[in-house]
């Protein structure tokens, strides 16, 4: 594809225009702009030249016989202008080159979309820019006013099917035509604020922000059909062919599991590809070219690959799709599943499907990169197995029915002879019947983090060493506890009438020992019964959730199941979207220790997200009486009052943020947004330059600033402040809304207004005067359609 020019990539490359002229011509300031016809001044003959007009020059952006729009600077030497004046044009095109050569770095060469590292970059970017909001903590603020990010984004790829083929029968020059037509039926397919790009070979992928999930799997059932129904012709002998494509998409941050989130933005971009690609490969496994989503993996996508002695099962889920040791699924016959064909009878086919019909449940044993071994807990009817084929279903913790007495009562096997352990299963059942007479008890788990990584054990090497860790808690502790296996790197502990307290320093010792004769690093969990409102099923989820809390820690890993446990799991909770349950937890954790500050910002950020002001600013208050210098519940306390109208309130709380640290930029933006809706234009310019000069606020304060100066009537300025903001976020909704605003009335090309105005709406589409901005420029370009759309979304 031929690469070109057009006016939305003098917006985008607004800095690179202006750095080469400035090279060339001194001036002050400068602007774009894009008329709906060329000022007739422009005009010598029939040629299109530079303007000189005493210390301003309008330069006509002209590229390939083609007329862009118009580069005007001002502050100019005239005298200096009048002896460029030949030159201009030259030097122009020069500068436009450097335009189209920077746009070439950044995009692929046959299909005109992103290339894959300007991909990578952008989610870099969006990863980064939203990370302080996917864990709450005491930094964590509930304003979402001066948010830009929505906390959450969509990767997408799709791959067509034997591309490879029609490469080999018909040439790659055939082939890049339909890979470069493809790419542009995947581009008018895509809402206005998601990005496209060509990754490596045949991969297309889509960056689309602020998508939920349900609109994710209707772009990509919409891409699926479309592409499906697409057919080329090649034009040599006319044969015609059609595509099929794969699709897999996941989510961020709502895919990214536990410690995945303390990776570098750097590496969870790259993460959250890895698992679109997951989604891909499965996408593609399916023989269907369904769409799949990254969660619906572990969900609906495990298979038994293989079926091995001693009721282990080999299946498809490994660490690259999340799997992880202790995870329950159902098992669903490979034939009897709901989804069968017709039964059949001889001389009719009657309507109809086989019952779908579940075999009995797996739990995870040992997770492997690709594939997991898996123990059967227990099968429906024993006489009817399980086979190579048959479909997994994930189930939640509490949804096993390994409690059910039909289950538990059976029979149960002795202890492995070599560890001393009894499986997973019998462990439960054993477990089942003590607690019932156990007025308290703790519950244990002891997480092998790298086993056999120093001895480079292996195999049998590794139960050796389960079974030497297992001798050392049975001389630590008497009488010995109920032990088992939770999973291959993980053991459970039962300790009947005791609680962590009196376990917690014999466990330490014992951890100590293990990381020093034995070189292994260890986790440790502690959970107690009675616990708040817990019953006793649930400590042994309880004891799971500090497990992952241990991981967190530094050594020695242990963690009791506490307040910091139920925020640490909340936080989980909130980071992958669930406010509600996260608000639970919260609430737990607050029940544990009404001292826990964290837990309280945080609940109290859940309750502002979801409209409770009220409740919101009473836990915030409470924070700042117990904490006098907590800038974040200082300044989240304001918000809550501006929410709630009471400005003055707010302005005092900011200041007060300002007196704990002068330079928190978002105090001085908001007081700057107080100022200038009472009209105090001063002061409110002198607060957004305060922070424009701080880290936080540099990105920011442009924004404000152009708003400020287009209120004053201060075009020209309102335009550098904006190219600015633009500079800083290219996917600044106020800032585009506030352009597209800004050439709509200066006469632009009506085009360019619209088109900023589409991506300002579909950015921020709960801003209701976006839609009333974009429904005035389809008044001015007579859609009449469109604009009773815009105004009913507005007022909708």
């Amino acid at each position: 594809m031929k690469p070109r020019l057009d006016k939305s990539d003098l917006i985008l490359f607004e800095s690179v225009l202006k750095d080469s002229l400035s090279t060339v011509i001194s001036f002050s300031a400068y602007s774009l702009y894009f008329p709906q016809e060329i000022p007739s001044i422009m005009y010598h003959g029939r040629d299109i030249v530079p303007v000189v007009e005493k210390d301003r020059v309008l330069l006509p952006l002209m590229y390939d016989g083609r007329f862009l729009g118009i580069f005007m600077a001002r502050g100019t030497d005239p005298e200096r202008m009048q002896a460029l004046a030949l030159d201009l044009p030259g030097i122009i095109s020069l500068c436009l080159d450097k335009v189209l050569l920077q746009k070439q770095c950044i995009t692929d060469s046959i299909t005109g979309l992103y290339n894959q590292e300007k991909f990578h970059q952008l989610l870099e970017k969006a990863v980064e820019d939203i990370q302080a909001s996917l864990t709450l903590g005491p930094a964590a603020s509930m304003d979402s006013g001066l948010d830009r990010y929505s906390a959450t984004f969509c990767v997408m790829l799709i791959n067509p099917d034997r591309f490879k083929r029609i490469n080999e029968t018909f040439g790659y020059a055939f082939g890049d035509q339909v890979l470069y037509e493809l790419a542009e039926h995947v581009r008018k397919e895509l809402p206005e604020q998601a990005v496209s790009a060509r990754l490596c070979n045949d991969t297309l992928a889509v960056f689309w922000p602020q998508a939920p999930a349900a609109r994710c799997r209707e772009l990509s059932e919409n891409l699926r059909s479309r592409i499906s129904s697409l057919v080329f012709e090649y034009p040599v002998s006319g044969e015609k062919i059609s595509l099929s494509a794969g699709i897999g998409w996941s989510l961020f941050p709502q895919d990214i599991k536990g410690p995945q989130f303390q990776k570098s933005p750097f590496e969870l971009a790259h993460l959250v590809c890895r698992k679109a690609e997951e989604a891909l490969n499965v996408s593609k496994e399916n023989h269907s070219s369904k769409a799949f989503a990254f969660s619906q993996i572990l969900q609906h996508g495990g298979v038994v690959l293989e079926v091995l002695p001693l009721n282990r099962l080999v299946i498809n889920l490994g660490k690259n799709m999340d799997a992880l040791e202790g995870q329950k699924f159902m098992v669903w016959s490979q034939k009897f599943n709901g989804h069968s064909q017709s039964i059949k009878k001889a001389g009719h086919s009657p309507s109809g499907t086989y019952p779908a019909i579940h075999k009995g449940e797996i739990t995870i044993q040992e997770v492997q990169e690709e594939v997991s071994i898996a123990e059967i807990l227990y099968l429906n009817d024993p006489a009817w197995k399980i086979d190579s084929g048959d479909k997994l279903s994930l189930l939640a913790e509490k949804e096993s029915l390994l409690e059910k007495q039909d289950v538990l009562s059976k029979e149960v096997q002795p202890r492995d002879l070599f560890t001393g352990l009894y499986s997973y299963r019998d462990f439960l059942s054993l477990w089942t019947r003590a607690r019932i007479q156990d007025e308290c008890f703790c519950m244990a788990m002891l997480k092998l983090e790298y086993p056999g990584k120093d001895s480079q054990s292996k195999g049998i090497d590794g139960e050796n060493l389960v079974q030497e860790i297992i001798r050392l808690v049975d001389r630590k502790f008497s009488p010995q506890p109920l032990s088992g296996r939770y999973s291959s790197t993980c053991m459970v502990f039962y300790f009947s009438g005791q609680n962590s307290q009196n376990l917690k320093e014999p466990w330490i010792h014992l951890l100590d020992e293990v990381k020093s004769r034995l070189h292994v690093s260890a986790s440790l969990a502690l959970a107690d019964f009675p616990c708040l409102s817990y019953s006793k099923t649930d400590t042994l989820e309880n004891c799971r959730k500090a497990l992952e809390h241990a991981r967190l820690t530094t050594p020695p890993r242990m963690a009791c199941f506490d307040s910091l446990t139920l925020t640490v799991s909340a936080d989980s909770l909130f980071s992958q979207g669930d406010t509600f349950a996260a608000l639970e937890e919260y609430k737990q954790a607050l029940a544990a220790d009404e001292n826990n500050l964290l837990a309280r910002n945080s609940l109290a950020i859940c309750y502002a997200r979801l409209g409770r002001l009220e409740l919101a600013r009473q836990h915030f208050q409470e924070i700042t009486d117990r904490d006098s210098e907590n800038l974040m519940a200082w300044y989240n306390l304001g918000c809550v009052c501006l929410k709630q109208g009471d400005s003055q309130e707010a302005a005092n709380l900011f200041a007060k943020c300002l007196e704990i640290d002068s330079s928190h930029a978002f105090s001085l933006l908001r007081l700057g947004q107080l100022a200038e809706n009472s009209a105090d234009f001063e002061k409110a310019a002198r607060c957004y330059q305060e922070a424009g000069q701080t880290r936080d606020g540099a990105g920011l304060a442009p924004r404000h600033l152009a708003r400020l100066a287009w209120k004053q009537d201060q075009k020209e300025q309102s335009r550098e402040f904006l190219h600015q903001a633009l500079l800083q976020d290219p996917r600044d909704a106020f800032s585009l809304n506030l352009m597209a605003r800004m050439y709509l009335q200066s006469g632009d090309d009506p085009e360019i207004a619209e088109s900023l105005a589409r991506q300002s709406v579909a950015l921020r589409p709960d801003v209701s005067e976006f839609w009333l901005d974009l429904a005035d420029i389809f008044k001015a370009r007579d859609k009449s359609e469109q604009e009773a759309q815009a105004r009913a979304r507005a007022h909708g």
